[in-house]
């Protein structure tokens, strides 16, 4: 009897040593994983990382997902970052490629130019010249019925949004919304307007179904229908189905003539995947504020949210979480500048230059030697184009001191050369950026922000040194394939550069 006792309290112990073990063991493999995750954070491999850290989430739950929690809204912040800066370049590539398009006197023209410039006029805020652009495309009775009918979609938003509301939902009530595409076209105008919003929604989840049973993968009706989930406050399903998005895709493939193909993309696509990271990243994080053990990154989120609620236009709600992590912040003073230079951004974004102003000379006088904030300062300062002849002087003469803190020059000249290209002093800037380059991976991210990259990539785009640029939007392309759209865009104004000039084109 007193054996048989002995043997089930040693069953018990090896089964509790063996439940302690496994428990050991599941910890460790958690911490391995966000580990392996914050690995990819600083080579700047963001999406896999988001990969590993939603895996790993899939194997946790209620308080033990803190930690992946607040490293994933980190991810989609950083990504959205990156995103809007692609977008940033991929609109000013996309205008003079299509002007290039259009201008031309040789050989036979897209009939589909019109269309794509109605596109990209309604992005840069134009309608007015969106709709003309709309109408002649339209009236050129174009062979594609689709086309046709998103012509008529956006021409209606190009006049909603001239006022012209009534006008614009008469051209929506005569587009026959039957396919799938037009439909999610439909749903994302609505969503784009922020009206009738619950009418977006059916139209997408019923433009998805729909492509479901076809097997059809469209670029646009995924990134339409994603839109349309972040609107309504769907992250999971706005990321679910920009995670299924062939994002390297044009949206229209022009077979012109033999040995001419045309490549068209929307100018609105990467504007709007950065819209729905950033709001995944406020996702994220407020997810974390309602779990046991958010005390550790509670006031950090609170900066984030800032800069969540920054990259979404949503000027107010950012002041009022920068000024909440100011008052309760219990982080290195530096933390408090760097959130003040975002306060006044967003005062800036509001219309009240002063008091932004007001807060910069704060910053600046308070840190004079500071080269990290001064960094930051002058980023936003070249965000926002804010002209400023004696920030610029200040930075010049602080080049020879930074430079000798390898930490502080790469910050240092990364601004100081988006000053320069700001001021379209292009050569300067790509001279100064080239000082914040790691020379022997100079188009790897594993050593080089990405963003960064895109920027001095830029540079080398307006001197027209694009082979040089192109060789850096490759390098990008490799772990970011959406940039493709950058590629084909800058190399059809290269190639219409060359033949204007007599010179051989580039294949």
């Amino acid at each position: 009897m007193k054996a048989d006792k002995k043997i089930i309290a040693a069953i018990i112990i090896v089964a509790f040593l063996l439940m302690l073990l496994n428990i050991v063991s599941s910890a460790y493999a958690g911490e391995e994983a966000v580990k392996k995750a914050m690995e990819k954070y600083d080579i700047h491999h963001y999406e896999e990382g988001i990969a590993l850290l939603k895996k790993e989430i899939d194997a946790r739950s209620g308080d033990d997902l803190v930690l992946p929690y607040f490293i994933l809204g980190r991810f989609y912040l950083k990504e959205a970052g990156l995103y809007r800066a692609i977008y940033e370049t991929s609109l000013m590539t996309t205008n003079e490629y299509l002007i290039k398009l259009n201008g031309s006197k040789s050989g036979k023209k897209s009939r589909y130019i019109p269309y794509f410039l109605g596109l990209l006029h309604l992005e840069m805020g134009q309608p007015k010249k969106a709709a003309a652009y709309l109408q002649q495309f339209i009236n050129s009775n174009p062979p594609d019925e689709r086309f046709r009918e998103k012509a008529r979609l956006r021409l209606g938003m190009a006049y909603y949004l001239m006022g012209e509301k009534k006008k614009g939902e008469d051209y929506w009530r005569g587009v026959s919304a039957k396919d799938e595409e037009i439909i999610a076209e439909k749903g994302y105008i609505l969503a784009r307007l922020n009206t009738g919003l619950k009418d977006a929604l059916e139209m997408a989840q019923n433009a998805i179904n729909i492509s479901q049973k076809s097997g059809r993968k469209d670029i646009q009706l995924y990134r339409n229908a994603a839109y349309v989930y972040y609107k309504n406050d769907m992250a999971d399903a706005a990321l679910e189905l920009l995670d299924k998005m062939p994002s390297d895709e044009a949206v229209f493939v022009d077979n012109m003539e033999r040995n001419k193909v045309i490549k068209f993309y929307d100018p609105s696509t990467i504007g709007d995947i950065s819209a729905i990271y950033y709001y995944a990243a406020g996702k994220y994080f407020n997810r974390v504020m309602n779990l046991r053990g958010r005390e550790r990154y509670e006031d950090l989120i609170r900066y984030y949210l800032g800069e969540v609620s920054y990259g979404l236009g949503r000027y107010d709600a950012a002041i009022d979480e920068i000024n909440n992590f100011v008052k309760l912040s219990k982080r290195d003073a530096r933390y408090n500048e760097r959130a003040r230079v975002l306060l006044g951004a967003c005062y800036y974004k509001k219309g009240d230059k002063k008091k932004a102003e007001e807060i910069w000379n704060d910053v600046l006088n308070k840190n004079p030697q500071d080269a990290g904030i001064i960094s930051e300062l002058m980023d936003t300062y070249a965000e926002l184009k804010v002209a400023d002849p004696a920030i610029l002087k200040r930075m010049e003469e602080k080049d020879s001191s930074s430079s000798r803190d390898e930490k502080l020059a790469k910050p240092f000249y990364m601004s100081l050369g988006r000053l320069y290209y700001n001021k379209k002093d292009y050569e300067r800037s790509v001279q100064t950026l080239e000082l914040a380059r790691d020379k022997g991976n100079k188009n790897k991210l594993e050593t080089n922000d990405p963003v960064f990259l895109i920027r001095l990539a830029d540079g080398y785009y307006r001197l027209k040194k694009y082979s040089e640029s192109l060789e850096i939007f490759f390098g990008i392309g490799k772990v970011y394939p959406i940039v493709r759209q950058i590629q084909d865009t800058i190399q059809g104004v290269y190639s219409a550069e060359e033949k204007g000039s007599g010179e051989a084109r580039i294949n």
